[in-house]
């Protein structure tokens, strides 16, 4: 009976911890892409591109779903939660695809820069990120059936996704350091979580953790090097 008792109250901990940390994700989309996209109508704004119109309601759906998706699990709805799963998987796919082009779309069209960011370091933060949200997705997929694994795996996932949205909140101007800073305060709230939870950090939220962390410096590294500014150049002025 004990022990039924502290599973079922790590459950709810859990339950409240994912919930809640997918809807600050949502916020911060939400916040951040409000005067370029939500509140130029979303679908219906006016946007450079038929690719930016798909880029934009791809990663937007992809953000809900997770809300609902976590929503779904603290739910007991696990069901429905594997049906939309299946969605989760092609529309993330399709996130990989869609944010490589329109992160080369962008210096192609000479769009404004935040500040902080040079053609190559946008480039190569945003192609990287993509390509690492898409690995974690894809394990997290084959980890489906472990439940503990698969969503911290997600978790993660989704902080990848958070740079963008961060660097357009009208305060990061002032501080871009907050763009490094807030992601890494999730994955740090996850840990010590586990801490909390589970009396001990699990290996998945550590060796996730460690990629994250990893992931900022080997960026900073490619973006000075001659491939970094040559395919930037390419991207600027190819037809």
């Amino acid at each position: 009976m004990a022990i039924l008792v502290v599973r079922t109250g790590v459950k709810r901990a859990e339950d409240v911890f994912f919930t809640v940390m997918s809807l600050t994700m949502l916020l911060i989309v939400l916040v951040g892409f409000a005067p370029s996209y939500f509140l130029r109508g979303a679908v219906f704004a006016h946007l450079p591109s038929m690719l930016v119109h798909l880029h934009g309601a791809v990663f937007s759906s992809w953000i809900i779903l997770f809300v609902i998706q976590s929503s779904l699990v603290s739910a007991g709805n696990i069901r429905l939660h594997r049906k939309l799963g299946v969605l989760g998987a092609v529309i993330a796919g399709l996130m990989v695809v869609l944010g490589v082009l329109a992160t080369f779309g962008t210096l192609r069209r000479g769009a404004e820069l935040p500040s902080f960011f040079t053609p190559a370091s946008f480039l190569i933060d945003n192609v990287i990120g993509i390509l690492i949200f898409g690995a974690f997705v894809a394990v997290a997929i084959w980890k489906r059936n472990n439940a503990k694994v698969h969503k911290r795996i997600l978790f993660i996932a989704n902080v990848m996704l958070m740079p963008p949205a961060l660097s357009r909140l009208p305060f990061v101007d002032a501080h871009p350091y907050l763009i490094g800073m807030i992601p890494l305060g999730m994955i740090l709230a996850l840990f010590v979580f586990d801490l909390f939870a589970w009396r001990r950090p699990l290996l998945v939220t550590v060796i996730g953790g460690l990629i994250f962390f990893i992931a900022n410096p080997i960026m900073g590294a490619v973006v000075h090097t001659p491939f970094a500014q040559r395919i930037t150049v390419w991207a600027q002025h190819h037809p």
